[in-house]
């Protein structure tokens, strides 16, 4: 039997199938009308935006042709379409209510069931950016650019917070390029209990990663609102309870999937990541002005690789550049340096063996230099500092079947 994830892949697939009228043969997923698609339960729910000023045949037009595409698709047992305007969107995000009935956009039509199949009850759907159940704090660790090490001190800075004695949670939220399974050595499906998916666990840490739902050396080519659907269901539909941290991965630069994760919960702080290079510190400074702009606290920022120290002599070189040009640049964007890495073969090794330093070698200096940087992270966002979390949290439920693709 297919799970609601590979439905919801086929369903995208399905739409790209869909004309956009009057736009040079282009699909509606190219031009941007499908805003979210959701599939729970065999029940396919499906958001477009449209423009004021788009004709009500066109409009009609399209809404048939998704009812028809989607309805054929195997496991689908139930299609709902719901046509909004782009300020009805906003307004929706923004929890406004809405106008009077005389200035709304005319009805979308009914859902409807699939042709020949039993449609269950509908589902509710998620407000958005609201806090996530039993979690205390959220935690995002994001880069103006790749290759700065990003996913390296995310999964040690979740280790670090864990090793002082909090417990954590680790999402992957880096679409395009998911680590963490090898940087912790972990793989299979996650389980699924009471419709709720089971974090893996790694070394202490709950875990959930895109790379655990797709085969090896799968490429992940998909748009913008397949990424933010994608995004809110690992937030939403993950059972994180019970934890005084999630650290959230990032994807490098700045796009859909920080906007994503802004507009889903309430980030409580952000961690830059950057090298002492001049190109990585141009792109840190972009990725903090935008989780300003999101109204997102940027903790400061980690400076990664920071020098090497010859182990014998003890004689330090800057290999990326000087770190004290990174505290210049925190200076100018007036926010701290949180910390500095320094560049050890031992974190390397550690990721590529799926033993990450801080467990690997947890009396070195790098294991220090994280646990440094934990420590400063959990005295500027302490847990559960309004009540939330704590002993009293629902703990995580036991799930006994794979969860989206076998």
């Amino acid at each position: 039997m297919k799970d609601d994830f590979s439905i919801k892949g086929e369903v995208i697939a399905a739409l790209e199938g869909v004309e956009d009228p009057g736009q040079g043969g282009k699909n509606i997923v190219d031009t941007h009308l499908v805003e979210q698609v959701e599939v729970k339960a065999g029940v396919a729910d499906i958001t477009l935006v449209m423009p004021k000023g788009r004709a009500r045949e066109e409009r009609f037009t399209i809404e048939d042709a998704v009812y028809d595409k989607v309805e054929a698709i195997d496991g689908v047992l139930e299609v709902k379409v719901k046509t909004m305007t782009p300020q009805a969107l906003e307004r929706e995000q923004n929890g406004e209510p809405a106008p009077a009935p005389s200035a709304q956009p005319a009805a979308a039509p009914a859902a409807r069931p699939a042709a020949g199949k039993a449609s269950p009850a509908a589902q509710p759907q998620a407000a958005p950016s609201a806090p996530i159940e039993g979690v205390g704090k959220v935690i995002a660790v994001a880069s103006g650019k790749g290759g700065v090490g990003k996913s390296t001190v995310a999964v040690n800075l979740a280790l670090a917070l864990q090793k002082i004695g909090h417990r954590v949670g680790l999402l992957d939220v880096d679409i395009y390029g998911p680590s963490l399974p090898t940087l912790l050595g972990i793989s299979g499906r996650p389980a699924v209990s009471n419709r709720r998916i089971l974090p893996m666990e790694a070394d202490g840490l709950r875990v959930m990663s895109l790379g655990f739902l797709m085969d090896e050396d799968t490429p992940v080519i998909w748009r913008g609102p397949i990424v933010t659907g994608i995004i809110r269901q690992f937030l939403r539909d993950v059972d994180w309870s019970g934890l005084d941290y999630l650290i959230v991965d990032m994807p490098p630069g700045t796009g859909d999937a920080q906007l994503a994760l802004a507009q889903t919960v309430p980030v409580d702080g952000a961690v830059i990541v950057t090298t002492p290079s001049d190109l990585s510190l141009i792109d840190a400074a972009r990725g903090l002005q935008m989780f300003k702009t999101l109204n997102v606290e940027v903790m400061g920022i980690v400076t990664n690789m920071s020098k090497f120290i010859v182990p014998s002599t003890k004689e330090e070189f800057f290999i990326f550049g000087n770190p004290a040009e990174v505290a210049k640049e925190a200076e100018r964007l007036e926010t701290p340096v949180l910390g500095e890495i320094p560049l050890d073969l031992t974190v390397r090794e550690g990721g590529d063996a799926g033993r990450p330093v801080v467990v690997g070698q947890p009396d070195s200096p790098v294991t220090e230099a994280f646990v440094e940087l934990a420590t400063k992270v959990a005295e500027l966002k302490p847990p559960h500092a309004d009540g939330e979390g704590g002993e009293g949290a629902e703990q995580p439920k036991k799930g006994l079947f794979s969860f989206l693709k076998s």
